[in-house]
């Protein structure tokens, strides 16, 4: 019998394979400076509207120059469609100049990405994962209701903050296979493990689910 780690990331990676979300920012080769692009404007906004303006927007900008070079007000406008359009703008402008300051690089190391306007603890991990290779957990809100519904951890009110779920994710974390496997739990978060009505009968985990097996005991000592 496996392990139930060795289990979730099996039938995780298995579902992923068949059923992951195909958006531009995946399946482009993209630089380290277009990954941090795409996590910066898919903060609070649907990945369904970044699909709409990502891949006219990296031709648009390609690199840091171009957006330095590019009026706020134009650049702005650009964004219009994702909301939040004005701050996105300044924090652009800002973050492209500073990666030219750093010999137009892309920082390698999560405290100096923190360091960038608007990248916290989720965008740095995911830039550090998707663009440097580094098989680091990236954790929001909806991958700590995945840990807190499979494995009951007790997730606490800010999951990507949460010292204690990264280091029982960075355990989890396979060393091959991480960026899918990171991919996988945010898909599995949007399309099946939903915060109201989960779909826990399409869920390719729900066999060790905690959350589901409990929901089956609790269905089971009702009807007797």
């Amino acid at each position: 019998m496996k392990k139930k780690d060795d289990l979730f990331i099996e039938f995780l990676l298995k579902w992923f394979k068949t059923n992951k979300r195909k958006f531009s920012w995946r399946i482009l080769n993209l630089t380290p400076f277009q990954v941090l692009i795409a996590e910066l404007l898919l903060q609070k906004t649907n990945a369904n509207q970044v699909e709409k303006i990502f891949p006219e927007f990296i031709k648009k900008f390609p690199d840091p120059l171009k957006i330095v070079k590019t009026d706020e007000s134009q650049l702005a406008e650009t964004l219009r469609p994702l909301g939040l359009f004005l701050r996105r703008s300044r924090d652009l402008k800002k973050t492209a100049k500073l990666i030219i300051d750093n010999n137009n690089e892309v920082p390698e190391t999560k405290k100096e990405l923190m360091n960038l306007p608007g990248v916290g603890e989720y965008i740095a991990n995911a830039v550090l994962c998707f663009a440097f290779n580094k098989p680091v957990p990236i954790i929001d809100a909806n991958v700590g209701r995945i840990m807190k519904r499979v494995y009951s951890f007790p997730v606490k009110n800010a999951p990507s903050r949460d010292k204690n779920l990264e280091k029982f994710m960075q355990d989890l974390i396979p060393k091959s296979n991480f960026k899918e496997f990171n991919l996988a739990l945010l898909d599995l978060a949007a399309l099946i493990c939903l915060p109201k009505n989960p779909k826990c009968l399409e869920c390719p985990v729900s066999k060790i689910c905690d959350f589901f097996i409990n929901l089956n005991k609790n269905n089971i000592n009702k009807n007797e």
